[in-house]
This record gives structure tokens, C-alpha cells and sequence, in this order.
């Protein structure tokens, strides 16, 4: 069985369309998400209504607690402040009870976890060695049959494995056969935001029978929400690639 891992749509459903376009031309029978489903664009309504509408399961992230005042604001930035007030007004108490819902991890068969970012965590940025190993330790204490942690939050598409001999490993996106031995964090990057200077929507697909994990990139017609958002008086300037640059430095060259 071949999954299909979304994460941080942010209320972008050209993207999250897209997206779901190219993995039906996949061979994937599960599609789940790791949360951040709203917040930052200004379609949140849409996305939650393709969620539904496709049934794709998932988890919680930063600003769908935000979105629903279980999660200060102040967690992000000006932009993402502003968004997540705008967000609030035009929920409807369905979108908000479907939100509500999302539960903070999710299960998969075969040893494999979907958190938004760490578990219980869903506003920690792992980032370094240290992060991962102990992230892993803690994940293996809580269920010591886990051998695959989808994660979200960075908006960066990564492997990440954390060796039998504790060495921690960064993977550039590709496609690759996960290690037997390793403790693997797989990011799928963003649909909706990705921050690494591709503004194509990133998504990962996994078979956990042969351990192959590909990264996927899809383009669609960004401009559309660009403008829809600065007719809402949220702009969010370009991507670049200086983020997703400086945590793979921040990866590679710590201890």
C-alpha cells in the first residue's frame, strides 16, 4: 500500500487541487495530511471542503489551533497573525468543528506516526542533529514499534535518519529507499507555502513493503491566490530559498 503525505496547505486549494490531481495519476491508496490546513492564504474554506471531500485523514497543526483559539496567536509571525484573524471571521462552526477534530497524531500500520512537528509539539522546528536524535528516542519510548515519522511544519521537503548507531543523516529530497536500520523523519514540504524557492506545491509519496520514498513537485497558477490575498489585505512576499539553505547548513554542521 502506497501512501501519499500532504502537509502546510495553508488554505491554498489551487495548490492542495493540484496536488490531489497528481496523486490520482499515482499509484497511492491512502492520502493523509500533517495539518496547517488553513492559515497564511485566504481559501480556507475550500481546502477544508476538498479535505472532506476526498476524506483524507490527518493531523493538527500550529495554526489550525490558532484558527480555533486553542493556540495564541502570537505563535507566528505578522503576516500569519493577520491571516489567522482573517481566517477566524469567515469559519463557519463546521469548518471549526472539523478542525477541532484532527486529532495531534495519527497512527499509520507498519510502525509509521503523522505529527505536524514533534510529538505533543506541534510549534517546535527540528532542525539539528541533537533535535532528531532525541526526538527519535522520545517517539521510540513512546511506542517502541515506530520506525517512520511523517513531520511537517518547516515547509522544507527532507529525509532525515537517524542511524542504529545514532548517527543522524540528512537525505536530499529524491527517490530512495529508506535504511531498515534507521529511525527515518520524512518531510513532504509544503503544499501551500513551500519555502526552498519552488513555488510548485511538494508533497512525498511512501510504500512502507518496499521502504521507497519519492519527493513530487507540482506547478499550478500561484497568481490566483497571490491575488486573492492582496484583495483581502494579506500579502505575503516570495519565497526564497534562504531558509530551507540555512537549516540544511544548520543540520550538516552540527555535532
Amino acid at each position: 500500500m502506497r501512501f501519499a503525505i500532504l502537509s502546510d496547505i495553508h488554505a491554498n486549494c489551487d495548490a492542495l487541487a493540484a496536488v490531489l490531481a497528481d496523486v490520482n495519476r499515482q499509484d497511492v491508496q491512502v492520502v493523509v495530511h500533517l495539518g496547517d490546513v488553513v492559515g497564511y492564504n485566504t481559501r480556507p474554506r475550500e481546502t477544508l471542503a476538498l479535505l472532506r471531500e476526498h476524506a483524507i485523514a490527518g493531523v493538527r497543526g500550529n495554526h489550525d489551533l490558532m484558527a480555533i483559539g486553542k493556540l495564541p496567536a502570537d505563535q507566528c509571525g505578522p503576516v500569519g497573525r493577520k491571516a489567522i484573524s482573517w481566517t477566524r471571521k469567515v469559519l463557519t462552526e463546521s469548518d471549526c468543528d472539523y478542525l477541532a477534530s484532527l486529532p495531534a497524531e495519527l497512527r499509520l500500520a507498519g510502525g509509521m506516526l503523522c505529527v505536524h512537528s514533534a510529538l505533543g509539539d506541534p510549534v517546535v522546528r527540528l532542525h539539528s542533529r541533537e533535535q532528531f536524535a532525541e526526538e527519535a528516542e522520545v517517539l521510540l519510548q513512546f511506542d517502541a514499534e515506530l520506525r517512520v515519522c511523517f513531520t511537517g511544519h518547516t515547509h522544507l521537503a527532507q529525509l532525515v535518519e537517524v542511524g542504529a548507531n545514532g548517527v543522524v543523516r540528512r537525505v536530499p529530497a529524491a527517490d530512495v529507499e529508506l535504511d531498515p536500520e534507521a529511525f527515518c523523519f520524512i518531510n513532504p514540504g509544503s503544499v501551500g507555502q513551500p519555502r526552498d524557492g519552488d513555488e510548485r506545491a511538494a508533497y512525498a509519496v511512501f510504500d512502507p513493503d518496499t521502504r521507497r520514498l519519492s519527493f513530487h513537485r507540482v506547478a499550478y497558477d500561484a497568481r490566483r491566490i497571490m491575488r486573492d490575498n492582496a484583495r483581502r489585505g494579506i500579502k505575503i512576499g516570495p519565497r526564497t530559498g534562504a531558509t530551507g539553505s540555512l537549516l540544511a547548513r544548520l543540520l550538516d554542521a552540527a555535532p
